[in-house]
């Protein structure tokens, strides 16, 4: 046992190779109330519920509350300490890394398998720089390809009083002295939606070609040491002022793009998967839906998928089990429901593989079903169940 952020954790520690070696946590149960943003919700409300990424915690946490050390500024320990008050496990490494990045002037992007709880992290790092007085607090939002200038830099919007300049997000969040926090950010056409923002990132000023309603002169936004253009109404951009984006490392081809176009913007961060033993040790705090889900993870062996998708799976299968229903129904029905559009996209090689791992868990009512999935959803003929094939 060891001593962090004032709170007894069990260490897990495992190598990764050329990453290094990294540290997780299990932390006791803690009945302190989340902490509120500044938007006036709990933070439970913008996470994955109690029990999703490197989750320890449990829906209704019955313990006396934990003494908690506080930590005044934005430093790894702080992330660190709030992630453990909601139950919540990740990387060292990678917590050190968001405050290495923000320190000196960076924006970030996280990066890694869906279900690492990279969008939960970026919540918590903004509501830490909200608490040492970074930030006002955080305008959480998820790209989507149809964004345009307009929903990020603003735009002219008829109203009742005639036209009027309608602010985009990121107006909105620099006048408002909140951080950017973008789910997703691989969804968005870059050049269509960042538009004038990236002149901004790369710190020289900008006229936008729209005016107040009243104002004489066009608006320009300017960044921190920078002069206001001559005769602009000027959004001066905090100097703490961050935009923190996720995206999932399925998505190669786009998270090349937007490096190329970034990289003297942004840092990017990965959120990796944690060793094993921690899925195993959270699964079984979810009953019977754990130990079922627990089977599932031979689909480990050829996919990275983070700890939320298991629980999620858990809690599902545990529900389903109530019915009644056979153990072979309940293995077919979660791995469809939340693992096989994971595997879009590989070859027939892995498919078959992966269905070979999973036959034996079913009855051949089941298999059967799985079988015609792969062909219909994956497009890969896996065929019987036989002797011989290499796993």
């Amino acid at each position: 046992m060891e001593e962090r952020a004032g709170v007894a954790t069990e260490a897990f520690r495992f190598n990764s190779g050329s990453s290094g070696d990294y540290s997780y946590s299990m932390p006791p149960h803690s009945s302190a109330p989340p902490p509120v943003p500044p938007q006036g919700r709990p933070l439970s409300h913008m996470r994955p519920p109690t029990g999703h990424p490197f989750s320890a915690g449990q829906e209704n946490p019955a313990s006396a509350p934990q003494p908690q050390k506080k930590f005044n500024g934005f430093t790894a320990d702080a992330i660190r300490a709030a992630a453990l008050q909601e139950g919540l496990l990740f990387p060292e490494h990678a917590i050190e890394q968001i405050v290495a990045g923000i320190d000196s002037g960076k924006h970030l992007i996280l990066t890694g398998p869906p279900g690492t709880g990279k969008t939960t992290l970026a919540y918590l790092s903004a509501e830490v720089a909200r608490r040492s007085m970074m930030c006002t607090g955080y305008l959480p939002t998820t790209a989507t390809s149809e964004w345009t200038t307009f929903e990020t830099i603003g735009g002219i919007q008829p109203t009742p009083d005639g036209l009027i300049f309608r602010p985009g997000m990121f107006i909105d969040s620099i006048e408002t002295g909140r951080w950017l926090i973008i789910d997703e950010l691989n969804r968005a056409n870059f050049d269509r939606a960042f538009g004038q923002l990236f002149t901004v990132l790369s710190g020289q000023s900008v006229v936008l070609p729209f005016k107040r309603k009243g104002e004489t002169y066009p608006i320009s936004v300017v960044p921190v040491g920078e002069q206001p253009p001559m005769d602009t109404n000027p959004v001066m951009v905090p100097m703490n002022w961050r935009i923190i984006g996720t995206m999932n490392v399925f998505d190669k081809n786009l998270l090349f793009d937007l490096s190329y176009a970034l990289m003297r913007r942004f840092a990017f961060i990965e959120i990796p998967c944690p060793p094993r033993s921690m899925y195993e040790e959270l699964l079984k705090k979810e009953g019977v839906g754990g130990a079922a889900v627990k089977d599932l993870m031979v689909i480990l062996d050829y996919l990275d998928l983070g700890p939320a998708i298991f629980l999620d799976a858990a809690r599902y299968a545990t529900r389903r089990a109530n019915d009644g229903i056979s153990r072979s129904r309940l293995l077919y029905e979660t791995f469809y429901a939340y693992f096989l559009s994971q595997f879009e996209g590989v070859n027939e090689t892995v498919a078959a593989q992966i269905y070979h791992r999973l036959a034996p868990l079913l009855e051949p009512v089941e298999q059967s079903e799985l079988a015609r999935n792969f062909r219909d959803v994956l497009g890969h003929s896996v065929g019987p169940l036989r002797e011989g094939v290499d796993l």
